[in-house]
Parts: C-alpha cells; structure tokens; sequence
C-alpha cells in the first residue's frame, strides 16, 4: 500500500472533532507519497497508435509531477474490445500503484451486455482528463467531386469511406447521414491512408474526420481548397477549434434535427472529446490518492513542456488542456446513460452493415 502521511492523525482528529470526512477535491489536507514507487498504467490497445501515444505522454508528466516522483510505466492489454484490459484495472487494488486510460468505447462494453464486462465505469475514481479537443469530426468531400453544398450531397448518391461497421468514423457519417437525410454508398475497409488515395482517385467521394488530423494529414488540400467541409459532428457552441477558414462557417449536425434521439447520440459524441485522454484510479481508491493524482494531472496540462509533447507525440492540434474530474464526471454520467431507444439506434447506426 502507498502510504499517506498524516493520514492516520488527520482521520483521528476529525472523528473526534465530528468533522465531517474529506470531501471530493480538498487535496491539500493530506497528501499521498508515492517516493520509490512504481505505478502501472494499463491500456487496452496495442503500443504506437495514437491511443497509446496518449497513454504513454500522460504517464510521463504524472511521473514529473506526482508527490515523490514515482515512475509510470505503461502496460499494454491489447484485444477483446477493451474489456480485459478494464477487467484487470477495475480489480487492481485501491492503493494508486494502478490507473488506467479508459476512452469512451471502452465504457460501453457493460451497457451492450458484451461477454465477460462486468466492470461499472461509474464506480471508478476518476482523475481527469487531456481533452482531445472539442468534437471537430467533419463531413469531407472532395471539390472535384462536385458537390458544393449540402443540396448538392440531397441531390444525388455520395460515396463515402469509413474503416469498417463499428469504427467511429463509419457511426459519425451514419448519423451525419440519417440526420441530412443522404443516400450514401458505403465503401469500408480501408486504413486512413488508403482512405486519402481512394478519394484522390475518386473512388470515393468523401469520409468523415477529425479536422485537426485532416489538416495534419494533408495540408496541401486544406491549403488549396481542394476539399468541402460540410457538416461537423458538434455543438453550436463548441465549433472546430481550428484556426482555418475552411471550418468557419461549418455548421453543426444538431442544428438540423428536431429528434430528440439524435440530439442525445450527438451530445453522447461530444461528451467523448472529454473522455479521449481520461485517466481513473480503480474503485475504492481512497480520496487522498485520488486527489494527488488529480493535482498532479492538472498540473502538468499547465506546463508548456506538456503542451509540446502533447501535440508532438500525440498529434492533437491545437492543445486543449485538461479537464478536472468533475467536468470527466459529468461526461461520464452523459455517455454512460443508454436509454433503450437511444442504444437501439447507436447499434443501428454503428454496428449495423449498410443495407
């Protein structure tokens, strides 16, 4: 067990006294020390992609900024859709030698009654959270596609990539799609690269992706006007951060719904750019170990250093900062609330080969 000091002197005296217990985010009345310790950070991906980028930038500055400088190493629990990886956390024992990464796919696996979830996203002790950024997933098309508008994309079939049924990409333009009433022919299977080659062939006309990455990725078509971005998957008053002036006036899908069930899918979505870098403590994890780490994780999204990597190592332009637990908290409970009709038309949309 980590120990706390002056845990033990500070409980006596407040029972005394009939002080009421420590409450969510008082971290300076006790402090855990983590001096000589090593800490696990578990994530359920394999190592180099962007998730374990994440996970890995993290762990650095927490290690930087945790009481008594512990090292952080990363564990990787790749396959099965999350879920080992999140049994194994969600039974670690409470004493912070263990916190994980949890994104928000991996929060649904118990709500869909998938094989062997047994964990409850709710009962853990959340940190905070690296935002990813605010949800500024765009409808693309290409100019020489021909369409110019969203009439244009009514008017006639689009065709649109996706990596496959049940990738995020592929339920954003189902939803897109549903909600703008489009007829899409679907074309699945393809890696992101593959995905920018098909559209300069023209094989497809388009796909939907985040606007910071389209912009990373190929510069050269945002630059040249060479792409149409149609409709973002945000809120009206969250629009694409992205200091371009082709996302300027792009719309947001929710202004083009009166069904309250795609309102909540979308506010659902944009919950997620609160969860994409989220990191908790197992359940049960005493509040002075909570706190620390909270402390710590906030600490460091205020240092420029943290900035730099982020942005380097992750990729994730521009840095968004890092949300409290609280605000995690509040995007938890949004994301974890599946009401029958909406997680029947989350499968519908997501999970669902196009007919």
């Amino acid at each position: 067990m980590l120990r706390i000091t002056l845990s033990s002197l500070l409980l006596a005296a407040s029972l005394s006294a009939g002080l009421p217990a420590l409450a969510r985010g008082e971290s300076k009345a006790v402090e855990a020390d983590f001096k000589g310790k090593t800490i696990t950070m578990i994530l359920g991906t394999r190592p180099g992609g962007r998730r374990d980028r994440i996970a890995r930038t993290i762990a650095k500055h927490l290690a930087a900024n945790l009481p008594g400088k512990p090292t952080v190493l990363v564990q990787n629990i790749p396959g099965g859709k999350g879920i080992p990886a999140q049994l194994k956390f969600s039974k670690s024992r409470p004493d912070g030698s263990v916190v994980g990464v949890v994104v928000s796919s991996d929060m649904e696996a118990p709500y869909f009654g998938a094989p062997g979830a047994t964990y409850k996203p709710r009962e853990y002790e959340w940190i905070g959270s690296v935002r990813t950024g605010k949800q500024r997933n765009v409808l693309f098309t290409t100019r020489k596609s021909g369409f110019e508008n969203i009439d244009d994309l009514r008017s006639r079939e689009v065709a649109l990539g996706a990596q496959g049924v049940g990738h995020r990409s592929y339920l954003y333009g189902r939803l897109m799609a549903e909600v703008l009433g489009l007829k899409v022919r679907w074309v699945l299977g393809y890696s992101t690269p593959e995905m920018y080659l098909a559209m300069e062939k023209g094989e497809i006309d388009g796909r939907v992706n985040d606007s910071a990455s389209f912009k990373r990725d190929r510069p050269d078509w945002i630059e040249k006007q060479q792409v149409v971005a149609h409709v973002a998957m945000t809120l009206p008053d969250n629009l694409p951060p992205i200091p371009d002036p082709l996302f300027a006036k792009t719309p947001a899908l929710i202004t083009f719904t009166d069904k309250e069930v795609h309102k909540n899918l979308i506010r659902k979505m944009n919950a997620t750019s609160r969860l994409g870098g989220s990191v908790a403590l197992p359940p049960g994890t005493p509040e002075p170990i909570r706190a620390a780490f909270e402390k710590a994780l906030v600490t460091a999204g205020k240092d420029p250093s943290f900035k730099k990597d982020w942005e380097k190592f992750v990729g994730i332009r521009p840095y968004a900062g890092v949300a409290g637990s609280a605000d995690v908290w509040e995007a938890v409970k949004i994301y974890t609330d599946w009401k029958p009709e909406i997680m029947s038309e989350f499968k519908r949309l997501g999970h669902q080969a196009p007919k």
